[in-house]
């Protein structure tokens, strides 16, 4: 397995790890700062674009080794969220015909975070809820770095996915992922 680190002012360092050609853990250190110069591969490449919103999960969940199960399932329905928008547990719930706090466990175990951005899914009265890196202001910031704002410790709704999109994003990105893997 190979790691490489990836800096984002403001949030922290992302140790990425990467096992033959599939990323299989994000390892996120909150706090440190600035700009280091990485390994230069494909997948580091695609990282950067993916993080920065210059490509979107179709360009990524190729490179990513998703968890099996109902967590695989999970993680798309993460990646199905739009940049710039969040997802209530409830509604990841409806669309996978579990509970919301299965929701919650299921993200605090997705061990890709940032690129399964787990970080946009929240609480149905809008506040953040956990985060699965332990630390909330990290979720928070990544929120704001996606152009979400955030009001008295809450998202306000006009940030909220709708379902319809939701569930149109989700059998699309399932459908990109069930050609090339097994989750």
């Amino acid at each position: 397995m190979h790691c490489i680190t990836l800096v984002l002012r403001g949030v922290g360092a992302l140790e990425v790890c990467i096992h033959g050609d599939r990323i299989r853990e994000v390892r996120v250190r909150v706090g440190v700062d600035g700009v280091r110069d990485n390994v230069v591969n494909s997948i580091s490449d695609v990282l950067l674009r993916y993080i920065t919103g210059l490509i979107g999960p179709q360009e990524i969940i190729d490179y990513l080794e998703l968890g099996p199960g109902l967590l695989g399932l999970a993680q798309v329905a993460m990646l199905s969220i739009p940049r710039g928008r969040v997802a209530t547990y409830a509604q990841l719930a409806r669309l996978l015909n579990t509970s919301p706090r299965a929701i919650g466990k299921l993200a605090s175990a997705n061990r890709l975070p940032i690129i399964v951005p787990c970080h946009r899914v929240i609480k149905s009265d809008g506040s953040l809820g956990g985060y699965s890196s332990g630390d909330v202001e990290v979720k928070m910031r990544l929120l704001e770095m996606e152009g979400v704002r955030i009001v008295n410790g809450k998202v306000p709704r006009q940030y909220l996915v709708d379902d319809v999109t939701l569930t149109r994003n989700f059998r699309e990105l399932l459908s990109h992922a069930s050609r090339s893997m097994t989750i």
